[in-house]
């Protein structure tokens, strides 16, 4: 089981990370095969310019975009699993996540009639989520924005894991039964 996760945090060690690591070190012991992209460390990437260059090449993600997100779009495409990871913002996905969620309509593929076919069919979505304050102030709308990303891509939704009211990544790691749901969260991720 390929499982690809792509880290939208803007900071590498923060509650993001720490909760991430908890789901995919149970998921590689799993079985899972991991593969993390952390967006911030992306040097040149850029959001989606809704040129339509992808449309051309009805059978790959294609992206007239020349950048370091090009790799990702492949690792997507060919993995069994996504993962979105984000913090919430503004009662949002961080603008990391949220350029990578817009840069997949390379994924889509616009038919004639009006209808799509997505090249993610058949995958699986799932999220992990940090949020400084209640799961319903935020994490709910990142969660569903999600969920939707999942419905959209004809992908299957694992659903999300919420780190709700996160402190720091040390809290998060002491928070015993967090850990053990972040744990379980994995390993239904590899399975």
């Amino acid at each position: 089981m390929k499982i690809l996760a792509l880290q939208g945090s803007p900071r590498r060690e923060g509650n993001t990370q720490a909760v991430l690591e908890i789901v995919l070190q149970a998921a590689e012991h799993a079985g899972g095969q991991i593969k993390t992209v952390q967006l911030s460390e992306l040097k040149n990437f850029s959001g989606c310019m809704e040129c339509f260059a992808c449309q051309k090449e009805p059978n790959e993600p294609s992206c007239a975009l020349e950048d370091d997100f090009q790799p990702v779009l492949r690792a997507a495409w060919e993995s069994d699993v996504v993962v979105w990871a984000t913090p919430v913002f503004c009662w949002a996905p961080s603008w990391l996540a949220k350029m990578a969620m817009d840069r997949f309509f390379c994924m889509f593929k616009l038919q004639k009639d009006g209808s799509y076919e997505s090249l993610l069919s058949g995958r699986r979505m799932a999220t992990v989520i940090s949020a400084g304050s209640e799961e319903n102030d935020g994490a709910d709308l990142v969660k569903e924005t999600c969920r939707r990303m999942a419905q959209f891509s004809g992908s299957k939704w694992l659903g999300a894991f919420i780190a709700d009211n996160a402190q720091n990544p040390d809290a998060i790691r002491a928070d015993e039964s967090l850990v053990e749901r972040a744990r379980q969260f994995g390993w239904q991720l590899a399975s």
